[in-house]
Order: structure tokens, then C-alpha cells, then sequence
């Protein structure tokens, strides 16, 4: 009942801002035409294309967004900017390339380039103060009753659901449930027990049940469900699932079979797995035909002088599915004094003093490109440890094996954010690898671009983290 509510909700909505949308062109255009001095205009078959252009760029933007945030707008003008914004970039950037397309000089720049601002200022007024009260207008004669069956304290995962049924077209009637009425808060009745329920969906003419957890016992559940149905009522069941796995959980439908996966995994997907290794190439090759000679040059000089010993410190690091490769860097340490098994730490004596120049703005990090250019590394990644590390990491949080579901980066997201260097505590290991996980699940190509663009910042401008 609440799926097919709101998507009306939305397409209510986008009939709206199309409404205003035309009324707007098309008044903005006799203003244009007869009331401002020294303008003039085509005629308006010129300018229907662009209409149209105008209002299928704003329409389509706003649903390739798949945005179901339109209830939150009656919270506040930042909430209403935030719903219409985003599609504002859109559709100028649509109307210039089918103005520079068409190369039409009939058409007045000034009117469309001030056409689109003078929308979102319109839409946002719109969108704050009327259309909510549009919506509610229109569903008037649809508000039905609505019977909630659970627990109190069930009642915080749904409150801003809750809050808002009147704007879906729902009377909440009050509470089945087996708590004291004084653990309810003030504004929902208790009206029974779940033993009552076939009684209060009689007395009240329940049209609508919204069961909001699955009970001790979920042999209930088909119960209530059989009960509402024989009653004439409509059934809406919160999905705990996640609450009672107690982790975050990934629902599609493949083949036509219902599927559950513990988590996204966009990097999963071919093309995005084939534009982030194009994105690699495309950085590291460059990298290593022009960067790095130099820098190999320049960096066994001063090992020459400061530290004799081999150039390129190689050490095992665990990889994608947590297979274990051999990273490159550009040797930092004395060599008699070297332990890998343990971490730089600050003022560190075993690192000699152009290392700590070297390891302060990254640059012993450049061989990591070759890494990268065979493909057993990204740009961006987890970042990879010790393979004698990861056991202890593994005994912290347990989650930590995921970070091998995607190949390791010379930076990351953990590293932007400032988790980079020594893990020295419990806390540090925890942040690290909730970012690595958060990347694991969020990765896009624009994620890839803002952690690359950062860390070049950090290169220039190195962190206190950075020794």
C-alpha cells in the first residue's frame, strides 16, 4: 500500500513541475516578447524545441535519480533545494548542447540562459510551499485507516515513516500490541492485544495493517496475514531482516528469483570493473614512461650517498581475494636495520634522512604504478598490509577479510580521510577498515576521481599522519 502510495506521491509530482514547468516557459516568453524594451524574439515555433528540450532534460534527470524523497521537502527550503538542484545542471547543460547542435541563431541566448536559473528559483518556491498541498489536495477522498501491529519500542524504526502517513492518505487508529499502554507514546492508542486482532479490525473498519517487526514467534505472521486478508485488509510488514542479521543487506531479483547478498558490490559489474582498470592504465602508464625514470635516477643518488643498498624494497601484501603479491616501493630504510614486521613509527631511526623527505610526500610510493600497470594493484584500494598483519587485523573486526574483494590501491578512501600510516590502536584499525568496506560497497568512477584529486592535495600539502 505504501509502495504504490508514494510512487503516485512522485508521478503526482513530476506532473506538477511539468505543469509549471510549461506555464513558466511560455509566460516568460510574451514577457520577453512585449514587455521588455529592445527584446525580440522568434516566433514560438522556434522556441517549442527547446521547450520540450527544457522539460524532458528536467523530467528525465529527475528520474534516472530515482529520487523518493519528495515527503522530505516539508521539512525546510534546504530539503526542497536538495530535490531540485541536482537536476538543474542537467537540464542547462542539455539545452546548450542541443542549442550548439542545432546552431540556431534565431534563438535569443539571454533568454535561455536566464530561463533555467529562473526555473529552479520557481520549482523551489513550488516545491516548498505548494506542493505538498497540491498532493494533498488530490488525495482528499483516499484517506483510509491504519492499524499498526508490533512493539513500542519497533515504533523508532518507522517514526518519520509514521510521521508522515497523513501524506500518503493514512488515519493511524492506534496499536495492537502486548506492551502497557504507558510504554506507547501519547499520540497512539493501545487497542489490544494481538489475541484482539480479528475484533479491533472488525469494531474500527481497519482498511489497512501495518505490521511493524516480525514477532518471537514468525509463525504469527502468517496468521495475521491470513486474518487481514479474509477482513477485506491491506498488509505493509517492516523488513527486519537486517536488524536481525545486524548488517546491512543487498535485495534484487535475478532470473526470476528473489535474492538476498549481504552487500553492493558495484565493482562486481564488468563495465565498472573495465572503466576503473582503463582509469589505471590511463594514469599509471604515463607514470611510469615519464615520472618514474627520473625519479629512479634521482632516488639512487641519494641512496648513493646516504644509504647504499638496493634501490626497491619488496614485500609480500595481501591482494585481491586476499592472495598475497609483491609490492614495490622505493627503499626508505637503512638496510641493516630493516624489520618487516614493523611499522614506521615518527622519528623513526631506521629511516635514512632523504627517506623521511621520500616517505613524508609519498614518493617512495611511485613503483607502486608498476603495480598498478601489471594489474595487482589500483590507484585507488584498500591499501595493502603486512600479510603477517592481516591475522591481527582479522582478530579486531571480523569484516576485515572483504577489503580483498577489490584489488588493493596506492591510495584509498581511509587515506583521505586521514586513517594513513601507523595503525597504533584498536580505533585506528576499526576507521581503516570501515572505510576500505564503505568502498568495497560504494565505488563509483566519480568516488575514484574525488580520492585521486585528494590525494594529490595531500602529496603537496602532506598530513602529520605522512612519516
Amino acid at each position: 500500500m505504501f509502495q504504490h502510495r508514494e510512487l503516485g506521491l512522485i508521478q503526482g509530482f513530476q506532473v506538477g513541475t511539468t505543469i509549471i514547468l510549461t506555464i513558466l516557459f511560455w509566460v516568460y516568453y510574451f514577457v520577453m516578447q512585449y514587455l521588455v524594451p529592445g527584446v525580440s524574439l522568434a516566433s514560438p515555433e522556434n522556441y517549442f524545441e527547446y521547450y520540450l528540450a527544457i522539460t524532458l532534460a528536467f523530467q528525465l534527470s529527475f528520474m534516472i535519480a530515482r529520487q523518493h524523497d519528495i515527503l522530505s521537502v516539508s521539512s525546510g527550503v534546504v530539503e526542497s533545494h536538495r530535490l531540485i538542484w541536482p537536476h538543474i545542471p542537467a537540464t542547462l547543460a542539455i539545452t546548450c548542447i542541443f542549442l550548439i547542435l542545432t546552431k540556431d541563431d534565431a534563438i535569443s541566448r539571454l533568454f535561455l540562459f536566464t530561463i533555467v536559473p529562473l526555473i529552479y528559483v520557481v520549482l523551489l518556491i513550488y516545491t516548498r510551499f505548494f506542493a505538498l498541498d497540491v498532493l494533498r489536495f488530490l488525495l482528499r477522498h483516499q484517506h483510509q485507516k491504519l492499524l499498526l501491529v508490533g512493539q513500542p519500542q519497533e515504533l523508532a524504526i518507522v517514526d518519520s515513516l509514521l510521521r508522515k502517513s497523513k501524506l500518503f492518505g493514512f488515519e493511524i487508529i492506534g496499536m495492537v500490541t502486548d506492551a502497557p499502554a504507558e510504554e506507547l507514546p501519547p499520540s497512539i492508542r493501545k487497542l489490544g492485544t494481538p489475541d484482539d486482532l480479528e475484533s479491533v479490525v472488525k469494531e474500527h473498519k481497519v482498511g489497512n495493517i501495518f505490521i511493524l517487526g516480525s514477532p518471537r514467534d514468525r509463525r504469527m505472521l502468517g496468521g495475521w496475514m491470513r486474518l487481514a486478508e479474509a477482513q477485506g485488509c491491506r498488509v505493509s510488514l517492516v523488513n527486519d531482516l537486517d536488524l536481525f542479521l545486524q548488517r546491512r543487506l543487498s535485495y534484487f531479483r535475478c532470473d526470476n528469483v528473489d535474492l538476498i547478498e549481504l552487500r553492493e558490490e558495484p565493482l562486481q559489474n564488468l563495465v565498472n570493473r573495465t572503466i576503473k582498470r582503463i582509469l589505471d592504465l590511463a594514469v599509471s602508464l604515463p607514470v611510469v614512461c615519464f615520472v618514474l625514470p627520473p625519479l629512479i635516477v634521482s632516488v639512487w643518488i641519494l641512496q648513493r650517498f646516504q644509504s647504499p643498498g638496493p634501490l626497491f624494497f619488496r614485500q609480500a601484501r595481501s591482494g585481491l581475494d586476499n592472495q598475497a603479491f609483491s609490492i614495490l616501493k622505493f627503499r626508505t630504510m637503512y638496510p641493516t636495520e630493516f624489520d618487516s614486521t614493523k611499522q614506521a613509527t615518527v622519528r623513526d631511526a631506521r629511516i635514512y634522512p632523504a627517506g623521511s623527505f621520500l616517505r613524508r610526500f609519498s614518493l617512495d610510493e611511485f613503483p607502486q604504478f608498476l603495480n598498478v600497470l601489471t594489474g595487482q594493484m589500483s590507484l585507488v584500494g584498500p591499501r595493502p598490509h603486512m600479510t603477517q598483519h592481516d591475522k591481527i587485523m582479522a582478530e579486531v573486526m571480523s569484516t576485515y577479510p572483504l577489503r580483498g574483494f577489490v584489488k588493493p590501491g596506492i591510495t584509498g578512501l581511509a587515506q583521505i580521510r586521514g586513517f594513513r600510516g601507523e595503525t597504533a590502536t584498536r580505533e585506528d584499525i576499526i576507521h581503516r577498515i570501515d572505510c576500505d568496506i564503505e568502498y568495497v560497497e560504494t565505488w563509483s568512477f566519480f568516488l575514484d576521481i574525488r580520492i585521486i584529486w585528494r590525494t594529490a592535495l595531500q602529496v603537496l600539502r602532506p598530513p602529520k599522519s605522512a612519516y
